[in-house]
């Protein structure tokens, strides 16, 4: 039985785990409204439109790469040591729009900002699952989601703000890193230091739950590679809907996508109560039906009240989605893997976000963008109601003593 955490953690350490993980959401969107400037200020560069798109992607493909490796560094290697590497990493790869001359400076930034993500975002999820345990994960967690979504609102509001002073302005951003590593580093490094010494005492015994349970990974990710692809189609279509539907205010585009945050951030704050009532398997059928039914309205929408209300909706099954995985899996991991585990489900998450349009492409292009909704919609309802069944039939299994 892991007993990292006998008494609550203090608020500071709530505060600096909640900060790693909301600078994740970060990582691509914030600097989409420098995308114009950038793309003007390079204009003579030889295939700036695609060079600049890679400005947004290129540090999901980094996380891709790094996350697993990451993970292992965790179990294995000082944190403290890590969290500095990592956010130095994400500071410099971060800020380089502010600095670097040249576009291809500014990617190499790029591909540094996603080794650091990996690591404050790995190092945030496995802090979650080590200083909480038990129905106080299950809260905490959701409130990591709520943190994650609202920064995403606020991460958004200050780059688009910031551009519109200059575009190099939205990469200021990312220097919010410093203060909150700052903080992690020092209310984390006592916890730090109690888990290396446990992890230096000799075990007696090994036993089962000393073994990675890949059969449950094998499970869980896939369903967050689709949750993130289905996710992202949110992002990179509908505001190409819109423009279909005769929406074409740049504000009404922001408002609407934004609803979506707006809605699941107050529900992941729910995610305790929801899941002291309702089983984890449950939670993912239900996520998936209501982004499902979200699309589903999406594609039937006729002007944007529609669009609203499938935002709306959407945002319910987003909401109690993102927490769902990390307090499943972290069930099963035995403490001294937890590290590796969030490493690999990041991995999952990221591919899907990395895959999402290239999935979407050949759908947009035998369906439309309004088929596309109403094909991924009917699939994500199918796969929720397929998850109910198989619960119905097998309850989940056991989890490991938190």
């Amino acid at each position: 039985m892991d007993r990292s955490s006998e008494t609550p953690p203090s608020r500071a350490v709530t505060l600096a785990v909640l900060g790693l993980a909301s600078m994740t959401i970060m990582a691509n969107a914030t600097v989409a409204s420098s995308l114009p400037g950038l793309r003007a200020h390079y204009a003579d560069v030889p295939h700036i439109d695609t060079l600049a798109g890679l400005i947004v992607t290129l540090p999901s493909l980094a996380i891709v790469l790094s996350a697993g490796l990451m993970g292992v560094l965790i179990d294995r290697w000082d944190r403290q040591k890590l969290l500095l590497l990592t956010a130095a990493l994400y500071a410099i790869g971060g800020t380089s729009g502010l600095w670097a001359e040249s576009l291809w400076g500014m990617l190499a930034g790029r591909l540094a900002l996603g080794l650091g993500v990996a690591g404050t975002m790995n190092l945030g999820m496995t802090w979650a699952s080590d200083l909480w345990q038990g129905p106080a994960r299950a809260r905490f967690l959701g409130w990591q989601g709520a943190a994650i979504s609202l920064a995403g609102i606020v991460f958004m509001l200050a780059g688009g703000a910031l551009a519109s002073l200059h575009w190099r302005g939205a990469f200021a951003v990312y220097a919010l890193i410093v203060p909150i590593a700052t903080l992690a580093f020092l209310v984390l490094g006592p916890h730090a230091r109690r888990i290396a010494a446990e992890k230096a005492r000799p075990k007696a015994v090994a036993s089962s739950a000393d073994r990675f349970p890949w059969a449950a990974y094998a499970f869980i990710a896939p369903l967050a590679f689709l949750f993130q692809t289905a996710f992202y189609v949110t992002p990179t279509r509908l505001p190409f809907h819109l423009e279909a539907l005769g929406v074409t205010s740049p504000l009404v585009v922001g408002a609407l996508m934004a609803a979506l945050v707006t809605v699941s951030a107050p529900v992941a704050l729910m995610y305790g109560r929801i899941r002291a009532r309702l089983s984890a398997m449950t939670i993912f059928g239900l996520s998936f039906f209501l982004i499902g039914l979200g699309f589903l309205a999406h594609a039937t929408a006729s002007d944007w009240h529609g669009v609203l209300m499938g935002s709306l909706i959407a945002g319910l099954g987003m909401g109690i989605s993102m927490p769902n995985y990390t307090t499943w899996f972290m069930e099963r991991v035995p403490a001294s893997m937890r590290g590796r585990a969030s490493g690999l489900l990041t991995t999952a998450f990221f591919l899907g976000q990395f895959a999402s349009p290239l999935v979407s492409a050949p759908l947009v292009a035998w369906f439309g963008l309004a088929g596309t909704f109403a094909v991924v919609g009917t699939g994500l309802m199918t796969l929720g109601t397929g998850l109910w069944v198989v619960h119905a039939l097998r309850p989940d299994p056991t989890a490991l003593e938190a």
